[in-house]
Formats: C-alpha cells, structure tokens, sequence
C-alpha cells in the first residue's frame, strides 16, 4: 500500500524526524520512494525506483542538514499497475505560469483514459497517478485558477472528487505555497494530520525503538502540521473525514472543504 507524507510549516524545517519514520514504511513499499521541497519557488524532486530505507540517498536526505523547505511532498510506493521505474516513481513535478508544481498519490484509479485531459501536460511514465496530475492541471489551465479565495478551492475539491469517481484516490500536491491534501471520498485507507507547535514533549516514531526530545529538533517559534496515511509517532493525531480537502499554507490550515 503507498504511503504520503506531507509537512507544512511557517518557516523553513529538517524533515529530519518525519522522514525517519516515514523511510522505514518503504519495507512494505519497495517500489520507489521520493521526496520534493521547495528550497526556493522551484520544487526540488529526489526519488527512486527502490526501497527507502535500503537507498544511500534516502539516508543522505534524512542527514544533510541543509535541507530545509517550509513544505515537503514525500511518498512510498508499492506497485499495482506501472512497473518500477523513475518515470513512474512520485512525486510528479510540472511548472505552470512559473509556478512549480509537485504531486503524489495514493490508490487507484480505472477506465479514465477517455475522460482525463492530457492536451497541454501529458503523462511521461504509465501510471495512473501522473495521469491524474497532467489532468488536474490542464483543468486549472483551462479555469485560469490561482488558489487565491474560497471559490477556488471549493473548485478544486469538485475537481478531486471528479477524479475519485474513477476509484481510489487520496492525494497531496502543492504549488510551493499552499499544501493540498485530500482524502478519498469512500474512506479508502487513512489519512492523519497532526499539529506540532511549542512546548513540545517527549515522543518516540511509531516503526523502531527509537525515542526523542523534541525540543532539541525544533526552535520554539517554528510550528506547523505534518499529514501521513499513518501516524508516525505516539501522538494524538487526528483522522481526515472522507471526501474533505485541507488546505494549509504557512503552517496552518486556511481552508477545510
């Protein structure tokens, strides 16, 4: 089953602590891993077709210290369809009107091909997931759509729900202001959200033995959310309700569809 990862804080972090954690559920997604983050306006995408935690890179990401984004896009996957390759490994990345877009996806989506557009942005890889990408930003090509007010996001949750009609599909994507994060209508699989502030307390990541102090991670001013298909730590994260879209941007969460 592929899993996301999605953190959006209001200044730049080290997904140093959530992306432990998160490499560790490549053991059951051996497929491909990848991550994207937005150093500047351009998104940066490092991915894989392998498992994570086996990968050198993925190890050198977790480390370097100088990886620092406000928003991250982090995925795991595990074959249904496409094969294993780096044109088929998330997240996807395309620019439109200079603004740097970055997706990755969960689940499946059957018998789009005819309904999907792919005039201006065209899948490269076989899967599903780029497919539905290429579509949803031909869409807010068409619609002129900047994500500026209440109509356009209460579009683009009609626009997610268009595409989930199709199967399975929980998402997160960003345009490296906003972080979108959407989950399947129909409640396929899970989807959690967590809110990391000051103080923080002690706390231990949910897959190893292998317990933290917060506050020796972050510096008191630094606070945001981390969205993940499965808790990553002991802590009281909360269960996206199906069919809704979180729409965060600077570490909160400025619109709930």
């Amino acid at each position: 089953m592929c899993e996301l990862l999605g953190l959006s804080f209001n200044t730049s972090v080290r997904p140093n602590l959530s992306f432990k954690g998160f490499r560790l559920r490549g053991k059951s997604n051996p497929d491909g891993w990848g991550i994207s983050f937005y150093p500047d306006k351009s998104t940066q995408i490092i991915k894989e077709p392998l498992e994570a935690e086996e990968s050198l890179l993925s190890e050198f990401i977790e480390l370097y210290p100088k990886i620092k984004s406000k928003i991250f896009v982090a995925h795991v996957r595990l074959n249904s369809a496409a094969p294993p390759a780096h044109m088929n490994t998330h997240p996807f990345g395309r620019e439109l009107n200079g603004i740097s877009f970055a997706f990755a996806h969960n689940g499946n989506l059957t018998n789009y091909q005819k309904d999907f557009d792919t005039s201006t942005f065209k899948p490269i890889g076989e899967t599903d997931s780029e497919a539905a990408f290429c579509h949803l930003l031909n869409r807010i090509k068409e619609k002129k759509i900047k994500f500026f007010d209440n109509s356009s996001y209460k579009w683009l949750l009609d626009e997610l729900r268009h595409i989930n009609n199709y199967g399975k599909f929980n998402c997160i994507f960003s345009d490296g202001k906003h972080l979108f994060c959407y989950y399947d209508m129909n409640g396929f699989n899970t989807l959690f959200y967590l809110h990391r502030e000051a103080p923080y307390d002690h706390t231990h990541l949910s897959d190893e033995h292998f317990d933290i102090h917060l506050k020796e991670q972050k510096s008191t001013e630094k606070k945001g959310y981390i969205i993940a298909t499965r808790p990553l730590t002991d802590e009281k994260w909360q269960k996206f309700e199906p069919g809704k879209l979180k729409i965060l941007k600077n570490g909160k969460i400025i619109s709930n569809e």
